[in-house]
């Protein structure tokens, strides 16, 4: 059973627009509204930088673990951090 919602947005696209829409969302196997929210919400709730990560992997088409390439960045980081403490505490 679809969920009903009050709020209603119009969105005028191309034909080619409408196709690529369905297109995605099929992929990810939503349909274009779903697509779109889910879309919202990734977007929204990631850092402007992430965000930038996942635009771009969308661009090149395609499909990473955007999971594991924020757990190998905050293990990276973590690392880097450890270093430069380490570093400062010896005075190098």
């Amino acid at each position: 059973m679809a969920i009903e919602r009050k709020n209603s947005f119009h969105l005028l696209l191309s034909d080619d627009e409408l196709k690529l829409l369905r297109l995605l969302a099929e992929r990810e196997g939503l349909n274009a509204s779903d697509y779109l929210r889910t879309l919202l919400r990734q977007l929204a709730g990631a850092p402007p930088h992430l965000a930038q990560v996942i635009r771009l992997g969308a661009a090149l088409g395609g499909k990473r673990d955007h999971l594991k390439l924020v757990e190998r960045h905050a293990v990276t980081s973590k690392a880097n951090k450890a270093s430069k403490a380490s570093k400062a505490k010896t005075g190098r």
